[in-house]
């Protein structure tokens, strides 16, 4: 047997190992799209990937969002003893900045003017209705008739009235005034307390938020420690409702669905390239110990 005759079957079977895992890897990506011969589709075609796009998408969506990035992973990094310090060290900082950055700034810095206007609404209608839901509470005039009555009693024990005004005509002359103190406030009690809500409001959006929080009469100490509760407490207990709000799992399918086939061949490359030359590389070497023992048989 010749020195060709030996080395061509080693030489061969390596080369359609070779070649046909390098077809095999190719068929990954390609064809992009369906190869149609008439009314057929050619077997094979489009590639693993783009035709199972949707799928991965849908996989990948579900592997991050239910099993990468949970709502316990996000509230540990929050968490974190050093992103929560820093977080809130900032946010403490910015409290108490002596600079003129007030409330109003910030708001409108972060939402639209009519969205500020219409929540700046909403919070004044809020007031005022618990402000008239806490004096009807009160009963306020049950309180003026009662008041008035003794007050009238008062001025008058000691002198010649205090024989006409007893208790009875005192009492049917004061219990009208509260009526009509108590029919006052709810029938334009809203409207009187609206200015007065909507001047204040007015004052406090537009006063400097170093200023609000030293009126409070918080240290530095206190300051950090009102942050970190209110920090935690937020993570703690609202973190799984913005994570269910972002559907995570839904972005990250949307993304990769909108995606090119071709940026996906390239994300998939840059992780796997060598992994998948060396089964390239594999096929060739075990057509080349297959042509070798064949030699032998």
């Amino acid at each position: 047997m010749s020195v060709i005759n030996i080395l061509a079957g080693p030489i061969i079977g390596s080369l359609i190992g070779y070649v046909t895992n390098y077809i095999a890897v190719k068929m990954l990506f390609r064809p992009l799209r369906p190869i149609m011969i008439g009314n057929l589709r050619l077997p094979f075609t489009p590639g693993i990937f783009p035709k199972r796009k949707e799928q991965l998408a849908k996989a990948l969506g579900k592997a991050v969002g239910n099993n990468l990035l949970t709502c316990e992973d996000i509230e540990n990094m929050f968490l974190a003893a050093e992103v929560k310090e820093k977080i809130i060290s900032q946010v403490c900082s910015f409290l108490s900045a002596e600079k003129e950055q007030t409330l109003k700034k910030i708001l409108e810095n972060y939402c639209q003017e009519e969205t500020y206007l219409n929540g700046k609404e909403q919070l004044e209608k809020w007031i005022c209705e618990k402000i008239i839901s806490g004096i009807s509470q009160l009963d306020l005039g049950e309180i003026i008739s009662r008041e008035s009555a003794r007050a009238i009693k008062d001025k008058t024990q000691g002198t010649p009235l205090s024989f006409i005004a007893n208790d009875k005509l005192i009492i049917s002359l004061a219990a009208p005034i509260g009526a009509k103190v108590q029919a006052y406030i709810e029938s334009n009690g809203f409207n009187t307390i609206r200015p007065l809500v909507h001047k204040e409001l007015e004052t406090l959006e537009n006063r400097p938020i170093s200023d609000l929080v030293a009126e409070m009469g918080f240290r530095k100490e206190q300051l950090f420690e009102g942050v970190d509760k209110i920090y935690t407490y937020f993570i703690r207990e609202k973190v799984a409702e913005f994570i269910k709000e972002f559907d995570i799992a839904g972005v990250v399918e949307e993304k990769v669905k909108a995606m090119d086939v071709l940026e996906i061949e390239q994300l998939v490359l840059s992780v796997m390239k060598r992994e998948l030359n060396a089964v390239i590389n594999l096929g060739a070497l075990i057509g080349l110990i297959i042509g070798t023992i064949n030699i032998f048989i």
